[in-house]
């Protein structure tokens, strides 16, 4: 039976009401838009203002939608899909790199795979917090290889099971987004040979957590 993490998810939590917000937002100000259509397909006036795209970012320069369009989730299946994934990855995340590094792993979990996205697909309108999600998996994957003692941990959490689903499953979108996630994980396995990277010594730590 898996066990929790508890008082650990202070940072993924703050992360899961800003997506819960924007949605609802995005479903507000779509008045002209058939708000029950939007929360089941996607879409919404707010990806104008959200979404990742090449001219938006290598044309006007809009830098700032290398994060934002990571929190912009469109349709009610994408929300609850990403949010659950990322409350239980992101929840033994935070506490196995710790806050700060969590924040960086997850923020180049979205610039990077974002660009690499958009020189691959230029016409691309991206949005969704996935590559972050399977930057953080990646990462995770890498260090699990390396410390048995941190597989053993993870496989005791409660969620394990939905996070293999997820890794799995969140590819059947269609290529480009495997693509997109393929990108995630990559830069994730990347980062688990970084300074970023797990020690020993934290088991004690998820242990007594785990009590």
């Amino acid at each position: 039976m898996g066990t929790r993490l508890r008082g650990t998810r202070i940072l993924t939590t703050f992360f899961i009401i800003i997506m819960i917000a924007v949605f609802l937002i995005n479903l507000l100000i779509s008045s002209q838009c058939n708000r029950f259509w939007v929360a089941i397909s996607g879409g919404g006036n707010l990806t104008e203002y959200m979404q990742l795209s090449r001219e938006d970012v290598f044309g006007k320069i809009q830098l700032y939608r290398l994060a934002t369009y990571g929190f912009l989730q469109t349709s009610i299946i994408h929300l609850l899909a990403n949010i659950i994934a990322l409350w239980y990855i992101g929840g033994f995340f935070e506490e196995y790199v710790g806050r700060l590094k969590y924040i960086i792993v997850f923020t180049l979990g979205l610039i990077i795979p974002g660009i690499l996205l958009l020189l691959i697909y230029p016409n691309a309108h991206i949005y969704g917090a996935s590559p972050a999600i399977y930057t953080c998996i990646g990462m995770l994957v890498n260090q699990a290889l390396r410390h048995k003692d941190l597989s053993r941990l993870f496989k005791c959490q409660s969620g394990y099971r939905y996070i293999v689903g997820y890794f799995f499953l969140g590819n059947l979108p269609g290529v480009c987004t495997l693509v997109f996630h393929f990108l995630g994980f990559v830069v994730g396995l990347i980062l688990g040979f970084s300074p970023i990277h797990y020690t020993s010594e934290k088991s004690d730590r998820l242990e007594k957590i785990r009590a």
